[in-house]
């Protein structure tokens, strides 16, 4: 009788340990999604500033960001225009890594009226829109 009352209480533990496990990992990964994110076109990390600097230079729109460890360089970001930016830099014919950045739900609803204007601008004008977001707003995101 002893040894099955410790079975049950042993079980029932090791049932409460591994329930309470499961709902902290996925309530986790729940907040990781609810965060603010950019997508960013990364074309090189570094850990010399002039490297990225030298680097940088082979592109119109590169803007070089120190995350504390690396220098990457970055081409363009985006909220909603994944695809187009995508298409946009695929015609450079440019090798890019995209990457999710944490920023500010204020940051992220400013993103988003530059990606309008992105969307519905003409083909001439989509580099330039793409600057002025580097320029203006990839300084305030986390890696």
């Amino acid at each position: 009788m002893k040894k099955t009352v410790k079975v049950v209480f042993f079980s029932s533990m090791l049932g409460v340990i591994l329930a309470g496990l499961f709902f902290y990992n996925i309530k986790d990964k729940s907040e990781a999604k609810n965060k603010p994110f950019l997508y960013a076109f990364q074309v090189g990390v570094f850990k010399n500033r002039e490297n990225a600097n030298n680097y940088r230079m082979k592109f119109p729109l590169g803007k070089v960001v120190h995350d504390g460890e690396y220098y990457r360089v970055y081409i363009g970001i985006t909220r909603n225009n994944k695809e187009l930016v995508s298409n946009i830099f695929d015609s450079e014919n440019y090798s890019y890594y995209i990457k999710e950045l944490e920023t500010t739900e204020e940051m992220e609803e400013e993103i988003k009226k530059y990606d309008e204007l992105l969307k519905n601008s003409s083909e001439e004008n989509r580099m330039t829109i793409l600057k002025n977001m580097l320029e203006s707003f990839l300084y305030d995101v986390q890696n």
